[in-house]
């Protein structure tokens, strides 16, 4: 995590956005579907931001707003002070936001991992040289540097998001945006990208993380929940697991060893409330025993 007390610069700003799906009745008209609806939100220089919610909640389609993948019906999105409905700024905004999705396979678009990485840079006239260098440093970034000649499709799944994401860095993204990027992995999968996300925030890379997994958030600055195409909270990690009601009416729940530490607190153990250490939380219940 990040240090972002003395950071004032806004990274991305997103300004009472709504954004509608078009949707077909039975009759055949169309109508509209609220994808996200008054949305507002800053995401600060070198911070570590996680947008939780439901399926359904409008955080993916939040986080397509972020690059100019979908553009606003109302508000406004700037990167950067860069405005992402206006046309011209597009190139450019694509290359200081990174994204990198779900499907680890839908992300493969070449047969050896470092061609993998190197389409990236290719596609916006890198001169060789270069590309090889970024494509260097990315896999080092992530990781993965011994892997440069291997085929991707024959890697784990975390491998392949460590690869996708070595893919966004060959670019020099100033944000990381990883929507719902470790919902196909296993545990360990998870754990490796994870770890490359908080490496690269530490490293000065803005990071925004979608999820709906909250054990992912624990070391996050900051924390939006959304539900209904609507963000309905905000804050550190240990005040949105502290609202316990409202995580339930959203379909959420803190970490378990969150939700541990406050019921040892409830039934009188000196307990740290907001402690998520499994390792302290063992201790101090063995220590009250005594």
């Amino acid at each position: 995590m990040n240090d972002v007390t003395n950071q004032n610069k806004i990274a991305i700003s997103v300004q009472d956005v709504t954004h509608y799906y078009r949707v077909y009745n039975d009759d055949g008209t169309v109508a509209k579907a609220i994808g996200i609806e008054g949305v507002s939100l800053d995401i600060y220089k070198g911070s570590f931001v996680a947008l939780v919610g439901h399926n359904g909640s409008g955080k993916s389609t939040l986080a397509k707003h972020l690059n100019g993948i979908l553009l606003p019906a109302m508000g406004k999105v700037e990167v950067f002070g860069l405005d992402t409905a206006d046309k011209k700024n597009i190139f450019e905004i694509r290359k200081q936001v990174g994204m990198v999705f779900q499907n680890p396979d839908n992300q493969m678009v070449a047969s050896i991992v470092e061609e993998d990485v190197a389409f990236g840079p290719e596609n916006l006239g890198i001169p060789q040289p270069q590309i090889v260098e970024r494509v260097y440093t990315a896999l080092e970034q992530v990781g993965m540097s011994d892997f440069a000649k291997r085929s991707p499709h024959k890697l784990s799944g975390g491998q392949k998001q460590r690869i996708a994401i070595a893919g966004a860095l060959a670019i020099q993204p100033q944000v990381l945006v990883l929507d719902e990027s470790t919902a196909m992995l296993d545990p360990q999968g998870r754990k490796e990208v994870l770890e490359v996300a908080h490496q690269l925030n530490k490293q000065g890379m803005t990071v925004v993380l979608i999820t709906h997994f909250m054990e992912e958030v624990l070391d996050c600055d900051h924390v939006v929940v959304m539900s209904g195409g609507h963000v309905v909270s905000q804050g550190t990690p240990m005040e949105i697991f502290a609202n316990s009601k409202l995580l339930e009416e959203v379909g959420l729940k803190a970490p378990r060893t969150v939700e541990l530490a406050q019921k040892l607190k409830n039934a009188g153990f000196d307990v740290d409330s907001t402690t998520t250490d499994a390792k302290l939380l063992g201790g101090a219940v063995c220590q009250n025993l005594k």
